[in-house]
């Protein structure tokens, strides 16, 4: 098959990663694979197969774009890839692209990443929504939570596949190296991600646990207000931004437990991530749904969004019982049956040579 992305960047983040690791799979297994990226400069964050083919658009300024010609170039490139499938994660590009192939027979799927009911919420991307619920040949969703969000006429041409993982470079987790003092979260500085509520909390763990340390990696536009707040608490030797790091995986291989508090996601890669190293997890209940599903069947404690005395007793639960905090992590282990990436890159590719043969 010949399959497109169309993607606004390939720069750090969960839907460039998922693109990145379908990719490389997929031009492993003898299929061409394209992606046109509409909104930036910059090389891909992750690695890509050199099979992989990489094309920008041409016309693309920081201060705007102009719809028409890109509408235009994502047609030409299109054509020019004689495409099966082209498959868009964004909302407001899948909008474009299905713009840009109107009167085409060719198969558009999108795939919704994030909380469709605290993202894309202006006039603008709620017209983008329109256009791709009308458009889309079928729709992908990662949680039964966030499908429930669509009309039911959506519902009826979605699927829902999880992220895929590439467990080859999942670092194996010793027990004998484990720091039970040290506590992790990553995830971007940003509003979404609630890292203040994790300071919060740790600052009431940290009144019984004296010894216990938390690393938060990721970069963002809280950085500072995060940093003031941990100076305020007088944690500045107990919490720790430790910045983005491209192996982070193995910095946090021998952490005790990872702690992950947004208000809403989409499904979470780090804690995907942190359960296939059999870490002990911890989640808000964060909407639609992602982390609960995660962490059921007794693979991590769910606590509720933005409840920071409840956030501190899961976490003195696993400080206080080590034998419980390891049966959570060796369930959570269990997840790497699920998300593997080659049994999820094959999901894909049998949804997809079902639409391109007519059926949804």
């Amino acid at each position: 098959m010949k399959l497109v992305f169309i993607t606004p960047g390939m720069t750090f983040g969960g839907a460039e990663r998922v693109i990145s690791i379908l990719s490389n799979i997929w031009c492993d297994m003898g299929h061409d694979v394209s992606i046109f990226i509409t909104s930036s400069d910059k090389p891909s964050a992750y690695r890509l197969n050199e099979k992989v083919k990489v094309e920008y658009y041409d016309d693309y300024r920081v201060d705007g774009v102009s719809h028409f010609k890109l509408i235009s170039s994502i047609r030409d490139f299109v054509d020019k890839e004689n495409s099966d499938c082209v498959l868009s994660f964004m909302n407001d590009v899948c909008a474009y692209t299905i713009l840009s192939l109107t009167g085409k027979n060719i198969p558009i799927i999108y795939s919704e990443r994030n909380d469709p009911n605290k993202t894309n919420q202006s006039k603008v991307d709620k017209i983008f929504r329109k256009i791709v619920e009308f458009g889309a040949s079928h729709i992908v969703f990662q949680t039964e939570g966030a499908k429930q969000c669509y009309s039911k006429k959506v519902q009826r041409k979605s699927s829902i596949i999880l992220n895929p993982v590439e467990l080859s470079r999942i670092p194996e987790r010793k027990k004998e190296d484990i720091n039970y003092s040290e506590i992790v979260t990553v995830a971007r500085l940003e509003p979404q991600k609630n890292q203040e509520l994790l300071i919060d909390a740790f600052n009431i763990v940290s009144n019984k646990h004296k010894d216990v340390v938390l690393k938060i990696f990721g970069e963002g536009s809280l950085k500072k207000k995060l940093q003031n707040r941990i100076d305020e608490l007088g944690l500045k030797d107990k919490v720790y931004l430790m910045g983005t790091k491209s192996d982070v995986l193995n910095w946090i291989k021998e952490s005790y437990c990872f702690v992950l508090t947004s208000d809403f996601e989409g499904l979470p890669n780090s804690l995907i991530e942190a359960m296939c190293m059999g870490i002990p997890c911890i989640s808000t209940d964060c909407s639609p749904g992602g982390a609960r599903q995660l962490l059921s069947d007794d693979r991590g404690l769910i606590v509720p969004c933005g409840d920071k005395e409840r956030l501190a007793e899961a976490i003195n639960i696993y400080l206080e019982n080590k034998d419980i905090a390891a049966q959570y992590g060796q369930a959570a282990y269990g997840l790497r049956k699920e998300i593997d990436c080659n049994k999820v890159a094959k999901e894909w590719l049998k949804l997809m040579e079902k639409i391109v043969r007519g059926e949804n």
